[in-house]
C-alpha cells in the first residue's frame, strides 16, 4: 500500500524581479513591489508549514535572471532553512532564465536536492524510513533547450509515485519550440503519477488523468499577470490525487474598465474615478490596475494627447496614498466605443480596408521605436517591449483608428 503524500507544487518564482517600470512610475510602491516576490516566498513557505506537507518542488526559473543577486540567494537559504526545521524536502529545478552555465555561489541546507544538469536524473524521497517516490527532472545550463526531454523520463522502483518535474512549453512544431518542448500524449506514455511543470506564468491544468500542471508564477509583475498567483497543494494516496490552489500573490495586478459618459468634464471623471476606486478595492484589496477607458473616444483621445488622462491617474493615486490605500492605477489604455463590423469596412475598398488587411509586424513597431528606446532617460523606465508588448499596442493602435474612420464613413 503506498503511503499518503502531500507537497506542494510551486514554478516561476522570480525572485528579485525588477517590476520593470512599475517602481519608477509609482515610487510609494516601490519597495512594497520590489520585495512581492520575496513576501511570496515566505507565504510559501509557511503554506508548506501549515499544510505540513512532506516535500516541496519549485519547477524552475527560481530566479529573474542566472546572474542571482545576493539578496536573492540568501532570501531563499533562509527559506530552505526554516522547512528544514520542520522536516521538508525540496525539490529544484532551474529554468531558462536561471540556467546554471555556473553553479550559484550558495550553499544550501541538506534538505535541498537540485537537479545539476540537463540530463534527467532522480531522487528517492522516503517516509517513515521506506522510498515512496521517485522524483525526475532536470535543471537548464543554457538559456534554450530544443531537443525534447521526455523520452529519458523512466520509472524507477517499483510500487513508488512517479513525479516529473518539467519546466518547458507544448510542441507547436515551429521555431518557438526552444523550451524543453513536450506533448501531452508524450507525458501519458510515461506511466507517471504526477507531472510538475513550470514555464508558463498561467495556471492551467493539461491533464487530469494523470495530473499534468502548471501552476503559474507565485507573483504578478504587469498586468498581463493578472488575478490570483500562487502555487498547488498535492495529496496522492494511491490512485487518488487531489490538488488544491493555494493563493501566495503580495499583490495583484488586475485589469478593469471604467466607461466614461457624454459630455463629462475632466473632475467629473476625477470624482467618479475616485468612486469607483472604492469598488475595485473591496474587490482585490491591494492591487495594481490597468484601467481600459471606455466612452467617448474622440474625447479621451484629445485628453490622452493633452497628457490629462496621466494627470487623472497620478491625482487619484496620490489621493489613494493620502487615504492610505494600497490602490495603483497604473496603466491605461482607450477602447472602442462601438462594435466595428469588419466585413462592412472591407467591403468599402478604401484605405480601411488596406488598414484591415495589412499585416503588422512586432519587428516592425521594434524598429520604429528604436529612437524611443535608446534613449537613456527613457530606458530608466522601460529596459524593452516584450513581443505580446508589442502586439497589444498594434492591435490598440489598430482599433482606435478603425474606431475614427467607422465615425466619419
Amino acid at each position: 500500500m503506498q503511503p499518503k503524500l502531500t507537497f506542494i507544487h510551486a514554478a516561476d518564482l522570480h525572485l528579485d524581479s525588477q517590476m520593470e517600470g512599475l517602481t519608477i512610475a509609482h515610487p510609494a510602491m516601490k519597495n512594497r513591489l520590489q520585495n512581492s516576490t520575496f513576501q511570496s516566498l515566505n507565504q510559501l513557505v509557511q503554506s508548506a508549514i501549515d499544510f505540513n506537507v512532506d516535500f516541496v518542488l519549485l519547477a524552475g526559473d527560481i530566479f529573474d535572471s542566472n546572474r542571482q543577486s545576493l539578496k536573492a540567494l540568501v532570501a531563499l537559504r533562509e527559506a530552505f532553512r526554516m522547512l528544514e526545521e520542520h522536516r521538508i524536502e525540496v525539490y529544484m529545478q532551474y529554468g531558462n532564465h536561471d540556467f546554471t552555465g555556473k553553479q550559484p555561489m550558495m550553499s544550501y541546507p541538506e534538505n535541498v536536492h537540485i537537479f545539476p544538469s540537463e540530463k534527467v536524473e532522480t531522487f528517492f524521497y522516503e517516509k517513515n524510513g521506506e522510498r515512496a517516490a521517485a522524483i525526475h527532472g532536470f535543471s537548464y545550463t543554457t538559456r534554450h533547450i530544443e531537443s525534447g526531454k521526455v523520452q529519458e523520463f523512466q520509472v524507477a522502483g517499483q510500487g513508488l509515485y512517479q513525479i516529473g518535474m518539467l519546466h518547458g512549453s507544448l510542441a507547436t512544431g515551429g521555431a518557438a519550440d526552444v523550451y524543453a518542448p513536450f506533448r501531452i500524449e508524450e507525458l501519458k506514455r510515461t506511466g507517471f503519477d504526477y507531472w510538475a511543470l513550470g514555464h508558463i506564468h498561467k495556471r492551467e491544468i493539461l491533464s487530469e488523468q494523470p495530473p499534468v500542471v502548471y501552476p503559474g508564477n507565485i507573483q504578478g509583475r504587469h498586468r498581463k499577470e493578472s488575478g490570483e498567483k500562487g502555487c498547488y497543494l498535492v495529496e496522492m494516496e494511491g490512485q487518488s490525487c487531489d490538488m488544491t490552489f493555494v493563493p501566495l500573490q503580495d499583490i495583484r495586478f488586475e485589469e478593469v474598465v471604467f466607461v466614461l459618459k457624454e459630455a463629462m468634464a475632466i473632475h467629473e471623471v476625477e470624482k467618479e474615478l475616485m468612486e469607483q476606486c472604492l469598488v475595485w478595492g473591496e474587490r482585490f484589496s491591494e492591487a495594481v490596475l490597468h484601467v481600459s477607458f471606455q466612452g467617448a473616444v474622440h474625447q479621451l483621445l484629445e485628453w490622452e494627447q493633452q497628457d490629462r488622462l496621466d494627470e487623472l491617474l497620478d491625482i487619484v493615486n496620490e489621493q489613494q496614498l493620502s487615504l492610505g490605500r494600497q490602490l495603483v492605477l497604473a496603466s491605461y489604455t482607450i477602447l472602442p466605443s462601438i462594435d466595428i463590423e469588419e466585413d462592412q469596412l472591407l467591403e468599402r475598398n478604401d484605405f480601411t480596408a488596406a488598414l484591415l488587411t495589412n499585416e503588422y509586424l512586432p519587428d516592425e513597431l521594434r524598429h520604429t521605436l528604436g529612437e524611443l528606446t535608446n534613449n537613456r532617460q527613457f530606458r530608466k523606465i522601460k529596459q524593452y517591449y516584450s513581443e505580446s508588448e508589442m502586439k497589444d499596442m498594434l492591435e490598440e493602435a489598430k482599433q482606435l483608428l478603425l474606431q475614427t474612420l467607422w465615425e466619419v464613413k
